[in-house]
């Protein structure tokens, strides 16, 4: 039995209403063949309106055919974004235009391919054939890198002149080709010392400000990147959340400065920098980025955003009462932190299956062994998923400390917003925070921060 599919559209229609320009319809119909039903989603960057085209299926169905449609009311010609799972596809939404765009889910990748009737613009944007730069590329030399981009860009100008599209669409193509593949240069520049033409580069591209160019996720995707790079060249960044706030603070103080004419970008930069750093790092020291988020964002949205983050933050910060917890161990037993009162507490939050988790055991071995008898308690918390995996290596490796298993998805780790690992976090014998990023087993720093505050065990 073929699935169904119900599609809904919310649109902006109080600014449609307001506009004097004819507005015409756009038909968008899709058919995805994939065995689940997943959602599919249309975004305007221009206007930051999102359409989400909620498909609801029979669950039962035999066929692995999934389809629906949805009809946009459009003034102008814009670029948009259609995605379905993992697949973010680039389009250009025409009034009046129809296309169909097909989804196959193949066990190699997630293939999009677009049709259509009245346009042929969209067909060639999900043909393929413009050729970008390779994670291979990431090891060419510094000198090597501008031409390489360069021939890149010149062959894709290749591609859509032979097309003999709209002139209109071809001049705005040009500029999206370029700033999806000197995205590619940020983010090299971030890796390798450059020379002054790489950066000039990045420069001369970051200086246009037309409005229309916020229409293209490449160039916001480009501007984010090339910022960053630029704010951040030259400078040594900690690994550590001091490090992270420096560089944060330096990125939005290169925006304030830099990005003119242009509020969207500038709020959209200093905003999502400043709302991810204080919701995955918490507030403490974040005073200048509060200062300039405050002088430069006005969008309710995402001052609400960065205003819940910064609330939320406080409770991470040194001095305040750690999250509770309470974990299985190896054995069964259930172990909170509440048991652990009366000693300093070093945690680690590792998986298994992370290379850079196993690697620091060796040195936090070393660690329980110098700290043996003393005041502090090492606790390690799995975010494995597979309970049987997480055992076997405890065992098989005949760890030390508490082991205990939080699961992959639990309140814990949620609260100290650990969205990487290893991660570890330093508890003083009331259960408040010391550090909630303490510096790994390895840095010489752990053995120092520890043997300040170690002290025999009393005896029961």
């Amino acid at each position: 039995m073929k699935k169904t599919a119900l599609i809904s559209a919310l649109l902006c229609s109080v600014a449609l209403a307001a506009s004097a320009q004819k507005v015409k319809p756009l038909k968008i119909s899709f058919t995805a063949q994939d065995k689940s039903v997943n959602p599919v989603e249309i975004q305007f960057a221009e206007t930051d309106t999102i359409i989400p085209m909620t498909i609801v299926g029979d669950t039962t169905a035999t066929s692995k055919n999934t389809q629906g449609s949805v009809t946009l009311n459009l003034k102008e010609p814009t670029y948009g974004v259609i995605t379905y799972r993992w697949k973010r596809s680039t389009v250009y939404l025409e009034p009046g235009k129809d296309f169909a765009i097909a989804w196959d889910l193949t066990p190699a990748a997630l293939t999009a391919s677009v049709t259509s009737k009245k346009s042929q613009v969209n067909p060639y944007l999900s043909s393929g054939e413009q050729k970008g730069p390779l994670m291979g590329d990431f090891g060419k030399e510094p000198e090597e890198i501008l031409p390489l981009l360069e021939e890149y860009v010149t062959n894709c100008y290749k591609v859509v002149d032979s097309k003999k599209l709209d002139k209109e669409f071809v001049a705005k193509e040009k500029q999206r080709i370029e700033y999806w593949i000197y995205g590619f240069l940020a983010q090299y520049a971030q890796q390798k010392p450059c020379d002054d033409p790489v950066y000039d580069k990045l420069k001369e591209l970051s200086e246009r400000n037309e409005a229309w160019l916020m229409q293209m996720p490449e160039y916001t995707n480009y501007m984010y990147s090339a910022i960053t790079t630029l704010a951040l060249r030259d400078m040594d960044i900690e690994d550590s959340q001091e490090g992270q706030t420096k560089a944060v603070t330096a990125v939005l103080e290169y925006a304030a400065e830099h990005i003119k004419d242009n509020k969207p970008l500038l709020e959209y930069i200093v905003g999502s920098n400043a709302v991810a750093h204080v919701a995955n790092n918490g507030n403490e020291g974040g005073e200048r980025i509060k200062e300039i988020f405050e002088a430069n964002v006005s969008d309710p949205e995402i001052t609400n955003a960065f205003n819940i983050a910064w609330a939320n933050g406080a409770v991470l910060s040194k001095g305040k009462p750690s999250p509770e917890f309470s974990f299985p161990d190896i054995d069964g037993k259930m172990v909170s932190l509440k048991d652990l009162r009366g000693r300093y507490v070093y945690i680690d939050c590792w998986a298994t299956w992370c290379v850079p988790c196993r690697g620091e055991i060796p040195a936090l071995q070393k660690l329980e062994e110098m700290f043996k008898g003393m005041n502090i308690a090492f606790v390690s918390i799995s975010c494995d998923r597979d309970k049987a995996k997480w055992e076997t290596a405890v065992r098989e490796g005949k760890m030390g400390g508490i082991q205990l298993w939080g699961n992959e998805d639990n309140e814990f780790l949620q609260k100290y917003r650990v969205n990487g690992i290893p991660r570890f976090i330093f508890l003083d014998p009331t259960g408040r925070i010391i550090n909630p990023d303490m510096t790994r087993p390895s840095d010489p720093a752990t053995i120092e921060a520890l043997g300040m505050v170690a002290m025999p065990m009393e005896e029961e």
